[in-house]
């Protein structure tokens, strides 16, 4: 009688486990996951460690002073239906590296924070932009490529020593950046020139 009870008791778990097996037809639903990392030789152009002090002075001799508030990293996550099935589910998620440097300031309509970030990714080339927040006349952004292999265009005059840069905005004369020391010299949004001291 044993080995009768026995033998149906493996039969029984045999269709079981047989039945959950062909109830679950969805196969892998891990989600697809895609990193968009700041590249190496851009990481090298970010001089900032988050506790920098900058100083910039304006062309009518005002001041600004800049404290670093910290260095982070952190991803943005984009979200995309691979199946369209909404019984097995499948997901790539795209995640964009960002690294965002805040700053306080002793006049609250500068910059604010700086952030780098990776945007839209073509063909698996990362281009890293800057974010530069200005307060003037409400929180504002300017998207700026670090672009490769650029040609200095203009230098401004720190102590006594000419710093070169290039132009990083879309107009080619509002932001000079340089890999050594960020950001060197900006227009903000009433048309007043500040450079790096």
């Amino acid at each position: 009688m044993n080995k009768q009870l026995c033998l149906i008791l493996l039969l029984i778990a045999i269709i079981f486990l047989h039945a959950c097996k062909r109830d679950n037809n969805c196969g892998d639903l891990s989600d697809v996951i895609t990193n968009y990392n700041i590249a190496d030789s851009n990481k090298a152009k970010i001089p900032y460690t988050g506790t920098d002090t900058l100083v910039f002075v304006s062309n009518a001799n005002d001041t600004v002073t800049l404290i670093g508030r910290g260095k982070n990293t952190h991803y943005e996550s984009v979200r995309n239906s691979l199946n369209g099935n909404s019984d097995c589910p499948k997901y790539e998620v795209i995640k964009y590296e960002n690294i965002d440097i805040n700053f306080i300031s002793n006049n609250d309509t500068l910059i604010t924070s700086i952030y780098y970030k990776v945007y839209h990714p073509i063909h698996d080339v990362n281009y890293t932009y800057i974010n530069l927040y200005l307060n003037t006349k409400g929180l504002s952004s300017y998207p700026f490529e670090l672009l490769n292999n650029k040609v200095f265009e203009d230098s401004v005059l720190v102590k006594n020593k000419y710093i070169k840069g290039y132009y990083i905005d879309s107009n080619r004369s509002q932001v000079l950046y340089n890999y050594q020391k960020g950001i060197i010299k900006f227009i903000d949004f009433t048309n007043k020139s500040w450079t790096i001291n």
